[in-house]
């Protein structure tokens, strides 16, 4: 049953992706009793998203959809989010509560400021779940189980429209952490964002120099960020290109400290390059295990 803290009268969930369709499918298979709505770029995306059964209506209409919205979840691509906060500051109540699935945070806010009046109830989320496959049909009521998900709050946040997010994440069996949208984006250019990039890079070497006739399970692992979507890899390099530049020129560092290692035949350092990296990706893995 959903956490008897977690209700609201209307959830609107606007983009009814493999995201939004998971959480709206996790809801109610946890017992939530409040109306479904999903809000479709489309007719055609509204009837897909009815054919999946995890919504009580679909529309394209923002109007018939936010009109007494009491919580909106928006889960379409970091590009699309302004379109959507006009959608919210034309049609919908004044009270409504807003989170997101983006996976940056500080564009989310700069978009939010452009378009609405009031931010305290624009409550920022990053929950890290995912799939390789995409769309509605590809939705699971239990994709957030187990999974971290990061609220971005500040001083100025409505207590009560805090508390219904973070009752909403729970809910679907989230752990939650809380962080500054500035930090959240800094972190994950390093560990996410970055490493799409370099992924993409070491095809795009292969590509020129040859070899991947002989690529085998290391190169797959180590190349797999590099088949992410490409649209929606774009809008978030660009939403967080100032912290992914940062990362991106400490990687180029990093680079040419190892060129300058081989130039000399330096085996110490690069033995020593080697070993921390090793050993520090061990700690991490091991504390891993036990978050698990």
């Amino acid at each position: 049953m959903a956490d008897e803290h977690f209700h609201t009268d209307h959830l609107v969930i606007i983009g009814s992706g493999l995201l939004g369709t998971s959480v709206a499918m996790g809801l109610k298979k946890r017992g939530f009793t409040g109306r479904l709505t999903a809000l479709c770029r489309s007719t055609a995306s509204a009837d897909t998203a009815r054919q999946t059964g995890a919504y009580d209506h679909a529309t394209d209409d923002p109007a018939a959809a936010l009109k007494d919205a009491s919580l909106v979840v928006i889960a379409v691509p970091l590009g699309g989010f302004r379109a959507v906060f006009t959608q919210i500051a034309e049609h919908a109540p004044r009270d409504l509560v807003v989170t997101d699935v983006g996976s940056t945070k500080a564009s989310v806010i700069d978009d939010a400021e452009t378009c609405l009046d009031d931010l305290s109830r624009v409550i920022g989320a990053h929950p890290m779940a995912g799939s390789e496959k995409s769309g509605p049909q590809a939705g699971d009521a239990d994709l957030f189980v187990g999974k971290p998900c990061i609220l971005t709050l500040s001083d100025s946040d409505d207590p009560d429209a805090v508390a219904l997010v973070r009752s909403l994440w729970q809910t679907l069996g989230m752990s939650m952490l809380t962080m500054s949208p500035a930090e959240h984006d800094e972190k994950f250019a390093v560990v996410s964002h970055l490493p799409h990039l370099a992924a993409v890079m070491l095809v795009q070497v292969a590509e020129q120099l040859g070899g991947l006739e002989l690529a085998s399970t290391g190169y797959r692992d180590t190349t797999r960020l590099a088949s992410s979507n490409p649209p929606m890899r774009t809008d978030i390099l660009l939403a967080n290109r100032e912290a992914v530049k940062t990362s991106l020129d400490a990687l180029i560092q990093q680079a040419t400290q190892m060129k300058a290692m081989l130039d000399q035949g330096d085996e110490k350092a690069i033995l020593q390059a080697l070993s921390q990296a090793r050993d520090s990706r061990e700690r991490w893995m091991d504390q891993a295990r036990k978050d698990e």
